[in-house]
């Protein structure tokens, strides 16, 4: 009998153990799911944080690696699917145009900037860790104005007369050191935005109300090259043989034979809002274009299937 109670005793004491294991166990899943679920809060909060007051470019790094949106605010990161606000000088940019390894840009300065109102022309040359004054500090904000993605080349659209520069289109081989006018023959209408071709310096194009003037004589001509009566938004493809345009849907136009293609899968938007900025990735098929909603739309497979990664200024 005294040994039948010290095996019951026994089992007693293996069940309460195998419960009390369970229970160990059990709380460790709920605490391990707690913190899961923490983490996507928490990521999920942080990638909404990221917002767009305006929006006054994009361009993809020169590895691909990120898209970046200039803003009212500096400049905001787009890359593996999340938003982020680099730790950049927060400027103004405004006529931002992107390159390899990082932009030409005007606008105003940002809180705590050293910068002069207006900035001028300036430039960095490390994705926007730093900014050199080129020119026109002080005197000119140009808002409309691009860039060559690899070389020097730079188009500008003067407002009015400052102290190097009369009224006009003008073009700088150099960065922005000298300067020449374009005579701009052919064109009817003033440009609302200007792609420079990446390794052609006399190849420019500009969206106008009256569609897409393609330049091949660094301005001094133009010719009308698409039926479109409003185009808002142009960019020449890093590979140099296609530039990219759009209003309410997206269009290739082929430098080689002039054909025009359309990007028929590309996403439907509002009637009332407009494509303003274009990106093409320089290293695979991704582009991405931003509207006058300050909606941002993604391919990574050059058109074939988007998503929308941001929504009226706020990041998805």
């Amino acid at each position: 009998m005294a040994k039948k109670n010290t095996h019951n005793r026994r089992e007693v004491k293996a069940q309460q153990k195998r419960q009390q294991q369970i229970m160990w166990i059990s709380a460790g899943i709920i605490a391990i799911t707690l913190v899961i679920g923490l983490v996507f809060l928490i990521n999920r909060n942080s990638r909404a944080t990221v917002a767009f007051p305006d929006i006054h470019g994009m361009s993809f790094t020169g590895d691909g690696e990120q898209l970046r949106v200039a803003t009212h605010t500096g400049i905001v990161a787009f890359q593996n699917g999340n938003w982020s606000k680099p730790d950049l000088p927060i400027n103004d940019y405004m006529g931002y145009s992107g390159t390899e390894n990082g932009f030409f840009s005007s606008g105003h300065p940002g809180a705590g900037s050293r910068l002069v109102n207006p900035i001028g022309l300036v430039r960095s040359q490390d994705h926007g860790a730093n900014i050199t004054t080129i020119n026109f500090s002080g005197e000119t904000d140009f808002h409309v104005m691009g860039a060559s993605y690899y070389d020097e080349t730079i188009y500008v659209l003067n407002p009015t007369p400052n102290s190097l520069l009369s009224a006009g289109l003008h073009y700088s081989l150099d960065s922005g050191q000298t300067w020449e006018q374009s005579v701009a023959e052919g064109l009817t209408e003033p440009p609302m935005q200007i792609a420079v071709h990446p390794n052609d310096a006399g190849v420019l194009a500009l969206a106008t109300r009256a569609g897409v003037f393609l330049s091949n004589d660094f301005g001094a001509t133009f010719t009308r090259i698409s039926d479109a009566n409003i185009v808002t938004s142009v960019a020449f493809d890093p590979d140099g043989e296609r530039l990219l345009f759009g209003f309410d849907s997206l269009f290739s136009y082929s430098l080689s034979d002039g054909q025009i293609t359309s990007l028929a899968v590309s996403p439907d938007i509002d009637a009332d809002q407009a494509i303003l900025y274009i990106a093409l990735n320089p290293v695979d098929e991704a582009l991405a274009f931003a509207t006058s909603d300050r909606d941002i739309f993604y391919s990574p497979n050059g058109g074939e299937s988007w998503e929308q990664i941001a929504t009226d200024g706020m990041s998805n």
